[in-house]
């Protein structure tokens, strides 16, 4: 079982670091699972985007209406019936120029997960980056929470920053720094957003 070899990996590797508060937070949280997108590609990018720069609140509230749009319009052309819906659902004019630049991708609709998973991490950045608003964070919250990769950690993720704040000091937070937590860096930011008790990450 993944959430186990990577629970008794990253409780073994803080204590060899001498990472003790890691270790105790780690042991006191126990088994954490990636929940992996039931979505289509399409929407999984849909509402990463409309949760951007928003609370967990808003963007939970925004992407419930949103939703509901999708699923009528079901992708099948820009007009502006649609725009103005999602303008009303809250969208701002640049969030609704990205989403239309994803929903009527035929790229994005066509591949599947299976070949995504195929992908190398070069590959899948270099598929998704060319898409107006999908940057470097999304491509990596895409790569946990719709793929399933279990070695991914966002150097970009605020969440995951702050956490690193109350475990460590702000100079040693880096890429470098988690490179030892390999091949489960997705599960050890499941434990770090739970320093910030954030229970429900799901993307």
């Amino acid at each position: 079982m993944e959430s186990k070899k990577a629970f008794e990996f990253l409780y073994k590797k803080s204590l060899d670091k001498g990472f003790d508060n890691l270790a105790k937070h780690i042991k006191k949280v126990g088994l954490l699972k990636i929940t992996v997108s039931n979505k289509d590609f399409v929407s999984h990018l849909a509402k990463i985007i409309v949760g951007q720069q928003l609370s967990v609140q808003s963007a939970a509230a925004i992407w419930k209406r949103t939703k509901i749009i999708l699923k009528k319009n079901k992708y099948k052309k820009i007009n502006t019936n649609l725009n103005m819906s999602f303008k009303k659902a809250g969208l701002s004019r640049q969030k609704i120029e990205y989403l239309n630049g994803i929903i009527f991708n035929k790229d994005l609709q066509d591949i599947s997960k299976k070949e995504l998973k195929k992908m190398s991490p070069e590959e899948y950045y270099d598929f998704l980056i060319k898409i107006k608003g999908i940057g470097p964070w999304s491509i990596e919250m895409s790569r946990i929470f719709f793929v399933g990769d279990p070695d991914v950690f966002s150097i970009l993720d605020l969440g995951l920053k702050n956490a690193h704040l109350k475990m460590f000091t702000i100079d040693s937070y880096n890429e470098s720094f988690y490179r030892d937590f390999s091949p489960y860096r997705s599960y050890m930011c499941l434990y770090m957003w739970r320093v910030l008790e954030d229970e429900n990450v799901t993307i």
